[in-house]
């Protein structure tokens, strides 16, 4: 009997292959003449093999129509129909997608080495890295994902353009901000009177990690525009001061006790529904572009984990903080120097309000009744 069905199979196998055409549907009827095989049905569909973008591309040299279902090449990593044409995978839409940009990662940085970091992205094949915003020179990283740079300048800046790209092209660069310093060493700045620096001087600014609450980050250890640190939490010197800033505003302002400079007319009040635009961001524009004002968050955490419940929490920390005063809203003349310390934030609260940590003899706490009119002292904070 076995032999009997063998022969049947094969003579049915050589009918089908001489015909050259395959049916599959519920009702048995014969393929439409054009097709070789046809699938017919409401209540199943047909699967192609399903692979990720590496098993996709592993494929060794694909013929012209393969098709495939690739789990992860579009450009958000979800899936899409691929077929291969023209030498190269395409979407079934015949579009050809290049890669979104990577984000910026954590970069490692010492006092003359960067170490620079970027995330993975979907479809990309590769990642392409330069000093300079030029992706046909720029060096090939291959999968890599971080760069060491050596020979760096301790203190300095600098700024450096990573792309994705794959078969169809390359993104949009991702703009990484890095420093040449240890966090714990210190660096100068020569600051030149402008549209954020109120009067030309130069500062040396100490930096510390490891504050309690935001452990990662690295923060300098006077106020942004300070001669010196404080010597005493009570400390009403303007050396000691710093510079102030209105909220949104690169423009600083230094108060001697009886001129503010620069004394152009002052902005009140300010209305706007904002957070502090790092485009104005003084941090950034005077330290270089890896530093900024500290978030709510980061400050929230700082007051709360340090547990400041007075002036003397802020200034027996690592941060070494004081009652700095500020500049008042109405006009901009000083007030509280010596017995208030207020830090912006780069949170607003609403258009009128921003978020700022305020510190007195008796308490600690952020503060959100603050007019961004004000004038108060900043810190800066770089990851």
């Amino acid at each position: 009997m076995k032999k009997y069905i063998a022969l049947y199979s094969l003579i049915l196998l050589t009918s089908v292959l001489s015909y050259a055409q395959v049916a599959i549907s519920t009702d048995n009827a014969a393929p439409d003449p054009s097709a070789m095989l046809e699938v017919k049905s409401t209540t199943k569909g047909l699967l192609a093999p399903q692979m990720t973008f590496a098993e996709r591309n592993a494929i060794v040299t694909p013929a012209t129509g393969l098709v495939v279902i690739c789990t992860n090449c579009s450009t958000d990593g979800t899936g899409v129909v691929s077929i291969y044409l023209g030498g190269k995978w395409l979407n079934l839409n015949d579009s050809c997608d290049v890669p979104v940009a990577p984000a910026e990662g954590v970069h490692v940085q010492s006092n003359t080495q960067i170490i620079w970091n970027w995330s993975t992205v979907p479809i990309a094949t590769g990642y392409k890295w330069h000093t300079s915003n030029n992706f046909a020179s720029a060096t090939d990283m291959g999968a890599a994902t971080t760069k060491t740079e050596t020979g760096r300048t301790q203190g300095t800046n600098y700024t450096r353009y990573v792309w994705a790209y794959n078969a169809c092209g390359y993104s949009e660069p991702v703009i990484l901000n890095g420093q040449a310093l240890s966090c714990g060493s210190a660096f100068t700045r020569a600051h030149t009177a402008d549209t954020v620096a109120p009067v030309s001087k130069t500062v040396t600014y100490g930096t510390v990690t490891n504050i309690p609450g935001e452990t990662t980050k690295c923060w300098i250890t006077r106020n942004l525009g300070a001669s010196q640190q404080p010597n005493t939490v009570d400390d009403n010197t303007e050396a000691s001061a710093g510079w102030y800033w209105q909220f949104n505003r690169m423009q600083g302002y230094k108060h001697d006790g009886t001129t503010r400079t620069p004394n152009s007319t002052w902005i009140t009040p300010i209305s706007e529904d904002s957070d502090w635009e790092s485009a104005n961001d003084p941090c950034s524009l005077l330290l270089g572009s890896a530093w900024r004002i500290p978030t709510l968050t980061e400050w929230t955490n700082v007051d709360a984990t340090g547990n400041w419940i007075n002036m003397n929490g802020p200034f027996s920390s690592g941060l070494q903080m004081h009652a700095a005063g500020f500049l008042n809203f109405p006009d901009g003349s000083p007030g509280f120097r010596g017995s208030g310390g207020y830090y912006w934030s780069s949170s607003q609260f609403d258009a009128l309000i921003a978020w700022c940590l305020s510190f007195n003899s008796g308490t600690s706490f952020m503060n959100n009744f603050g007019s961004k009119a004000y004038g108060f002292s900043t810190r800066c904070v770089r990851e």
